[in-house]
């Protein structure tokens, strides 16, 4: 008995330094330090080839993401049962998304919750499905998948408040009303100094894009937000991210989303009254 446990530690130490290993790069691109797991990246190959782990890192921080879609699909290709794989699953369907290739983001989301029905990701996806349909102006599809996914997940939390859920639901003109009663701010009696600065990461005559794109930054984390800009001949709903005090602190900011994201910015300058 005693010779049996000896060779099932024997086995598993190597998995555990691998774990242990790995989980300090993991740590890294939480910690914006990219930099640091890109230049490790072909030595962790080499120490630890045919290993999904690696192959999910070395794509997390590849900067042109049509590279890194392909590492993502071949991390779902080639391990399919990986701890990994509904999380490449999941990064590409927010590729397609953010793309705006609406009928295939519904495809692989339906396939993600098929296959992967207790993942972690779940929700983003139903999220992202429904947005999806929402954008295609398919209101029942809408009514649909909200009642079937949140029958089937009763904790999912879909935050779809932006469009007052289903079925009551927003239209673009309700939508702009709204972004204006926000805009609407009395001035301060006293002039207070406010961050200067904020990234720009798109402009949209469509409301539901610039929702769409808002809500997937939210999920990140980030402190996004639409603000009405005039456009050549439309008024246009401006995504922007953050609130800096310096242009290098909004470029430092905007350089880890490009980074982490592969989500393209520039620097606006802020109006005082934002």
């Amino acid at each position: 008995m005693k010779n049996v446990i000896a060779i099932i530690i024997c086995l598993l130490i190597p998995f555990i330094l691998v774990s242990q290993d790995l989980t300090k790069y993991y740590d890294y691109v939480n910690q914006d330090k990219a930099d640091l797991v890109k230049l490790a990246i072909p030595q962790l190959i080499s120490n630890y080839p045919n290993n999904p782990d690696v192959l999910y890192l070395s794509a997390l921080v590849e900067p042109e993401g049509d590279k890194a879609l392909l590492i993502y699909k071949d991390v779902l290709s080639q391990y399919p049962n990986s701890k990994k794989a509904d999380n490449a699953l999941t990064k590409i369907i927010e590729y397609l998304y953010t793309k705006g290739l609406y009928k295939k983001t519904i495809t692989y989301s339906k396939q993600l919750i098929s296959k992967y029905p207790d993942s972690e990701n779940v929700g983003n996806c139903v999220y992202m499905l429904m947005c999806s349909f929402n954008v295609m102006n398919k209101k029942d599809s809408v009514d649909y998948y909200y009642a079937h996914y949140l029958e089937k997940y009763p904790d999912l939390d879909l935050q779809f408040y932006d469009y007052q859920s289903v079925p009551s639901y927003v239209t673009g003109d309700q939508f702009a009303t709204k972004v204006k009663q926000v805009e609407r701010v009395k001035p301060p009696e006293r002039q207070v100094s406010k961050p200067k600065y904020a990234l720009q990461v798109g402009a949209f005559g469509n409301s539901q894009n610039a929702l769409i794109l808002k809500n997937r930054l939210k999920s990140y984390g980030y402190d996004s937000y639409v603000q009405k800009i005039k456009g050549g001949r439309q008024d246009l709903l401006s995504v922007r991210v953050g609130r800096y005090d310096s242009r290098a602190d909004a470029v430092e900011a905007g350089n880890r989303l490009k980074a982490l994201h592969n989500i393209d910015y520039i620097v606006i300058q802020r109006n005082q009254w934002e």
